[in-house]
């Protein structure tokens, strides 16, 4: 059973976060930082076979978490470049998973978000 009020303040989480982001936008390497995680890569699949987001934005969000473990773990091997067309092109799969948060909290027999 989803906790509604719980669903809700993760899809506000998200978008705060993803605006938080966009406002950097243009990204340069040294305005990166790694203080909080956005997403938690163990989550997607359970999310994805319980019908609350879509295949293809599991598995585009399961790119992104491991894109966080990099930044984490392994900062020096990063590519900026590469690293801020990936937030800037994500930054939708952002949206698309709040939103799939809060159209299941409002009814659970909702269709997937891609």
């Amino acid at each position: 059973m989803v906790d509604r009020d719980v669903a809700l303040r993760k899809s506000e989480a998200i978008e705060h976060h993803a605006s938080r982001l966009r406002a950097k936008l243009p990204l340069r390497a040294a305005a990166l930082d790694a203080d909080e995680s956005l997403l938690n890569d163990v989550c997607f699949a359970l999310l994805e076979k319980h019908g609350i987001i879509a295949p293809v934005l599991s598995s585009r969000l399961a790119r992104a978490a491991g894109l966080r473990n990099l930044i984490v773990h392994r900062y020096g091997d990063l590519v900026a470049a590469k690293l801020v067309e990936a937030i800037a092109t994500g930054l939708g799969d952002l949206d698309n998973f709040a939103a799939a948060l809060r159209a299941h909290a409002g009814s659970s027999g909702s269709a997937p978000n891609t």
